[in-house]
């Protein structure tokens, strides 16, 4: 590592976010620190101010009782209320969680037990009425205080308490605040985030407020153009996801990037399109969701537009060809960027981008190519809960060539086990799992590295993702097969939502299906198919012939042993927020209960001739 970033990542080993926040409100006053949108205007907030209300805030949270080492568990959609509570709640020493706003009940009550919240911090009436029903349980949970109250009427609960009457009662004061700062450690634990809990019961990662700075640093490190002035982004991810939290209140602090909250994370497309981001972190589900937007758009325009689209894409598939080379064409782009592929991103805000970054979970192949093909410098991220709010790997480009993740940044390392585990070392990893030191010493090798469960390989300096250690199937034939990159493969097509494969132990892999109803929708409508919903439409034999012909064309990009023989389309979507869904909030799926709930679906498609005769045998009859 280079002495200078050396020196960068002690600096902040040594700082808190409170505390970091005091410092640009007295070097840089009325510099943007954020802009969110109230009444349909988007306003300022400068540092300064930024403290200011902090202040007040945690002078509240003192008010009411809270003290060092108390947990405040917040619930709601990304706002700018949500990164301030989070941020008072940690200057006077307590330590902050999120909860997924799509969490379950059942999701809800663990955590807060778990964690044992005093405060629970909620956005609106919604989610009171979650920890309300849950109150019984909740024998430690002292006050839930209520950041939009327009819609709590007659409620009646001593608990409660709202954000704007509680903070008018305290004055600011940046003096108090940086004061409260230096009774911090920067050792101590800032923050509990809880891991998606597709194998087990959530674990609470803990993570310290030095390790949590230096860690984010590699972001910044590895993506100098963060650190460039006037970097523009929307803030949309949970927060209670550590890249989400990254997004909105860490990286602004340590680069030279602005968030945007919108009025209503439902309508992103709105807040994006305004905000016009220079910047953007997003996952997946989002990419291939606004692909399929773009695609549904262009097949309904004319015969003309068609024509030059197509046309378009030839050009810019031999253009990006060469890209992925090393044979730079930016001339020959230039006019297709500017007569075709930039309306198309104006459209939805994207044509100011400069850089966007997946991560989360992988990015299709296939995904990453089409939006280079359009011209956004795409790449890919990956890190995990684990390391703090940095990144193991990031493909820097521009115009990486899709299909790993990229390399290693400056300070960390990465290495491959016997069995092709990818394990990390670094200074700033977390601290451990909350209340369970067994899993703690489990996600650690006895030198100190952190197991992610994750089987990989290099490209030579980049690293590839393979899938997750416990995931891999065995087929009959004794074949081991990757379910997320056949699983990748196939969502590919903009008609499939999600995909799950399915084999192990079997002759040959199936698949459960939710299609994407939006583009199936579409479809259907112009095929004259008549539907009344989700299941009225998947279960259409028109649409499972359509699909079985995207199938097809999907399974010739996989070699014979991982093509899909058979697969069943779900009659419904999958639902974080239903209880026993299997699915989490970030819509990863947990592969024992999907065979849980739709076991009979997969079972239907192994249910052969040979293994009927078999079974008879068996039981004589």
């Amino acid at each position: 590592m280079s002495a200078q970033w050396e020196t960068v990542y002690n600096n902040l080993r040594q700082k808190t976010v409170p505390g970091l926040l005091c410092e640009r409100a007295r070097s840089a006053p009325n510099q943007v620190a954020y802009q969110t949108k109230k009444l349909g205007v988007y306003k300022k907030q400068s540092w300064f101010e930024f403290a200011c209300l902090v202040s007040k805030v945690a002078k509240a949270f003192e008010s009411v009782g809270l003290r060092p080492g108390d947990r405040v568990a917040i619930m709601g959609d990304p706002c700018e209320e949500w990164v301030v509570a989070d941020i008072a709640a940690q200057a006077i020493g307590c330590i902050t969680y999120g909860i997924y706003p799509t969490a379950s009940l059942e999701e809800v009550e663990y955590q807060m037990i778990d964690g044992g919240a005093v405060l629970f911090v909620a956005e609106d009436q919604e989610y009171v009425d979650k920890i309300l029903a849950l109150s019984d349980q909740l024998k430690v949970l002292r006050h839930i205080l209520v950041i939009d109250a327009t819609a709590l009427f007659a409620y009646q609960d001593d608990r409660l308490l709202t954000f704007s009457k509680l903070i008018s009662k305290h004055s600011a004061s940046l003096d108090w605040l940086e004061q409260k700062c230096t009774c911090i450690s920067p050792t101590s634990v800032a923050f509990i985030v809880y891991t998606s809990g597709t194998t087990g019961p959530p674990k609470g990662a803990m993570v310290s407020h030095g390790k949590h700075l230096a860690a984010t640093m590699n972001i910044v490190v590895h993506y100098p153009i963060l650190s460039e002035p006037e970097q523009r982004t929307v803030v949309f991810l949970p927060l209670c996801h550590v890249l989400g939290r990254d997004i909105a209140i860490t990286l602004p602090l340590i680069s030279r990037l602005v968030p945007f909250f919108g009025e209503d994370i439902e309508d992103i497309a709105t807040t994006i399109f305004e905000v016009a981001p220079s910047i953007l972190f997003t996952v997946p589900r989002y990419l291939q969701k606004w692909a399929s937007q773009i695609l549904i758009g262009i097949s309904n325009t004319s015969g003309v537009k068609r024509g030059a689209y197509e046309f378009a894409m030839r050009r810019a598939r031999r253009i990006a060809e060469g890209r992925w080379d090393g044979r730079a064409q930016p001339a020959a782009f230039a006019a297709l960027w500017v007569f075709i592929f930039r309306p198309i991103l104006n459209r939805l805000g994207f044509d100011a981008l400069k850089l966007v970054i997946s991560g989360g979970a992988p990015l299709p192949t296939e995904t990453a190519k089409l939006w280079q093909l359009y011209g956004l410098n795409v790449v890919e991220m990956y890190g995990q809960t684990e390391t703090a709010g940095g990144i193991i790997a990031g493909q820097q480009g521009p115009f990486a060539l899709p299909g790993n993740v990229g390399t290693v940044p400056d300070g960390w390392e990465v290495r491959l086990s016997n069995d092709g585990e990818i394990q990390v070392y670094s200074n700033d990893l977390f601290e451990g799992y909350w209340n369970n030191e067994q899993e703690t010493k489990k996600s650690l090798t006895n030198d100190g590295w952190l197991k992610t469960g994750d089987i990989g390989e290099w490209q030579r300096d980049s690293l590839k993702l393979i899938d997750r250690a416990k995931d891999f199937i065995v087929t009959a034939g004794g074949k081991t097969i990757s379910p997320a990159y056949v699983e990748n493969a196939l969502r590919a097509s903009p008609y499939l939502s999600e995909v799950v494969v399915f084999g192990h132990g079997r002759k040959y892999l199936t698949a459960l299906i939710e299609i994407d109803y939006e583009m199936v929708s579409d479809w259907a409508r112009g095929k004259g198919i008549a539907y009344s919903g989700f299941t009225n439409l998947a279960e259409n034999e028109k649409v499972q012939g359509f699909i079985r012909l995207e199938m097809d064309r999907c399974n010739e990009a996989l070699s014979r042993v991982e093509q899909i023989k058979d697969f069943r389309i779900l009659y419904k979507e999958l639902d974080p927020e239903e209880e026993g869904e299997p699915v989490t909030p970030t819509r990863k799926v947990k592969r024992n209960l999907m065979y849980e709930k739709f076991g009979a679906l997969v079972d239907d498609m192994y249910s052969s001739e040979e293994e009927r005769l078999v079974a008879a045998a068996v039981s004589g009859n």
